[in-house]
């Protein structure tokens, strides 16, 4: 009996250790993010939605960035796709899409857009030449659809891979049943993640990000390596958010690298935002890679 309590004790008292080592662990990093993101970010801001930015450093050897793009059904694939031409497709590259897997609009949208641009190439401008030259390699294609056949062996890398994974909770289902949707949600997430090794994660709030981004948190969390090593998360808020955050950009607020959104207002509300209008302004600024920070 003495040493059933000795036992317990033991390992409550472990259990209480490594709760606590977590709990400050949370805190540093959660501090850390808060702090990144209170530095100024004008050029920061410019180099990630620059598109003019591998002409000003021709001499200077680009690093590569392996980017997750979130798609989602609705607005937020049309808000991507503006998001992605402004992306050098020099730095931010290879290209990985993730989707739900009920979304069923997303990767056939995106498809046609890239086929209209490169249709309008021919006999066009240089303008449009080089509009077509943001989309090489990001053309989307599952491994698993008949299209995927189609494509030329010698073509292959010129695409883009695309992953689904399985919603946390699908609209109407019971709260009940969601608690395994939802960790079964994670466990496929943290496999990917996993898989791919991301260096930049870019959303604009779809439900399926949320997963991803708190995946990416618990693993920063539990990691020591360095801060330059680890993925970071831009969160661009939807254009249609002026006055108050999505329920997504509520929930990942506090933990991403960046949080983007379009009206000032919201700076007022939510003095850790960066405003920035990427679906208007064209800058031509030079900075360094958000990789490098």
């Amino acid at each position: 009996m003495i040493r059933y309590n000795l036992s317990t004790s033991a390992v409550a008292t472990i259990l209480l250790i490594i709760a606590t080592t977590i709990l400050i662990r949370l805190a540093f990093v959660i501090r850390s993010i808060q702090n990144y993101r209170r530095r100024d970010t004008n050029d920061i801001l410019q180099t990630t939605f620059n598109s003019n930015e591998a002409k000003n450093n021709n001499n200077k050897k680009q690093q590569q960035v392996k980017t997750m793009i979130i798609l989602g059904s609705g607005g937020h694939t049309t808000e991507m796709i503006r998001l992605l031409q402004e992306l050098d497709p020099c730095i931010y590259t290879p290209i990985i899409y993730v989707l739900a897997e009920s979304d069923t609009t997303s990767i056939e949208r995106l498809q046609k857009y890239i086929k209209e641009e490169e249709a309008d190439v021919d006999g066009s401008n240089g303008e449009k030449r080089m509009k077509r030259s943001r989309w090489v390699g990001r053309y989307p294609i599952e491994k698993s659809s008949n299209h995927s056949s189609s494509i030329d062996s010698s073509k292959q890398s010129t695409v883009a891979s695309v992953y689904r994974l399985p919603r946390a909770r699908e609209v109407h289902q019971s709260y009940y049943t969601s608690i395994f949707t939802t960790i079964h949600s994670f466990l496929q997430t943290f496999i990917l993640l996993y898989k791919i090794q991301p260096e930049l994660l870019l959303t604009n709030g779809p439900g399926t990000c949320i997963p991803v981004i708190y995946s990416l948190f618990l693993k920063r969390i539990l990691s020591f390596r360095s801060s330059k090593r680890r993925c970071k998360i831009i969160f661009v808020e939807s254009l249609c958010r002026v006055q108050t955050l999505s329920l997504s950009g509520k929930l990942v607020y506090p933990i991403v690298d960046r949080f983007i959104v379009h009206w000032p207002y919201l700076k007022q509300k939510y003095p850790l935002v960066d405003v920035c209008d990427v679906f208007v302004r064209h800058d031509s600024t030079n900075g360094d890679s958000i990789k490098d920070e």
